[in-house]
């Protein structure tokens, strides 16, 4: 039988609850748990969202799911998590947890002696993820992040199996793109990020991002609802074919560009556009807009994955993420 958060899990249960988890402090936070256990057997599913509280379509597309999928038409067992990071949500604060000011994707796997947001993410991974066979982290582009749909796993530092088994999760997803991330290496770092964390552990996961700038439209949040059932049905978890994409491409590096120092940003690309090397991509100056800090350029022929939405930028702010076609 399976055992989550003290709960025992029995073919044909549907149910979603409120889980608390404290700090020695006394600070307090909870997140919502759903349980839908087919009356088939089956693989175990964990999906996750809202790990940054304002990227909205994982959210709606992790609740749509749990309103709609029956344990009748179910083999196996989904274990969901759609709000991870609830305080965020609940207060609109983009990134952080407003309880400490940490981000959980830069925290996990988390320690269950820190603090608010390291034991949320501790009970994250270990007490939930770590249950499951598979891991879909639904993302999006935060309030001030726009995007256009791509899917990520994780090179795994253990395990080849597990890395495979991710990557053609990321493909069956059916987004435009798919990149690969890894905690050391010439691309974006995944050091800290839930689906990195755990892959580790041996769990194939991926992390799709579909959706930004603060809204939540039906458009995205069905690509999401859509992925996650294209995932199911791959798994045989529900009846029906897998949807392919014949425009997806598997890009062979993600990199992101960083402000060097606090200024005016002014972006010369959107998202989904393809670049040529030594392209234009984004000029950083003062505030005045007097002063060139730094002009941005493709390092290769390219397609923009993201940009931040914003004017003013903040040194170290992630200003773009650009994958190698």
């Amino acid at each position: 039988m399976l055992k989550v958060l003290d709960f025992e899990i029995e073919k044909g249960d549907k149910w979603i609850k409120d889980i608390l988890v404290c700090d020695e402090a006394g600070t307090e936070t909870s997140f919502p748990f759903y349980v839908i256990a087919g009356e088939k057997d089956g693989p175990v599913l964990c999906i996750t969202s809202g790990v940054h509280g304002t990227e909205y379509p994982g959210i709606g597309a992790n609740l749509t799911l749990y309103h709609e999928i029956e344990p009748s038409q179910l083999s196996g067992t989904i274990i969901g998590v759609p709000q991870c990071n609830f305080a965020s949500f609940q207060a609109k604060v983009p990134f952080v947890n407003p309880l400490d000011g940490k981000n959980l994707n830069d925290t996990f796997p988390g320690d269950a002696a820190g603090t608010i947001t390291e034991r949320l993410c501790y009970t994250l991974v270990h007490q939930v993820a770590a249950k499951a066979d598979y891991h879909i982290d639904m993302h999006s582009g935060d309030s001030i992040e726009w995007l256009y749909p791509y899917a990520f796993y994780h090179i795994s530092e253990k395990d080849e199996k597990v890395t495979e088994t991710a990557r053609v999760l990321a493909k069956v997803y059916g987004l435009d793109y798919v990149s690969y991330t890894e905690t050391d290496g010439a691309g974006a770092t995944d050091r800290g990020n839930f689906y990195a964390a755990v892959s580790e552990l041996g769990i194939p996961s991926i992390q799709p991002e579909i959706g930004g700038i603060g809204l939540i439209e039906e458009e995205t949040k069905m690509l999401h609802y859509e992925g996650a059932k294209n995932v199911m049905k791959h798994l045989g978890m529900i009846c029906g074919s897998v949807a392919e994409n014949p425009r997806q491409k598997e890009l062979s590096r993600f990199y992101r560009l960083k402000a060097s120092q606090n200024g005016i940003y002014n972006c010369r690309v959107t998202p989904g556009e393809k670049v040529k090397k030594g392209q234009l991509l984004a000029v950083l100056t003062d505030y005045h807009g007097d002063q060139v800090y730094r002009e941005f350029y493709a390092e290769e022929d390219a397609v923009i994955l993201w940009v931040m939405s914003t004017f003013a930028a903040c040194e170290g702010d992630n200003l773009m993420a650009i994958g190698v076609i």
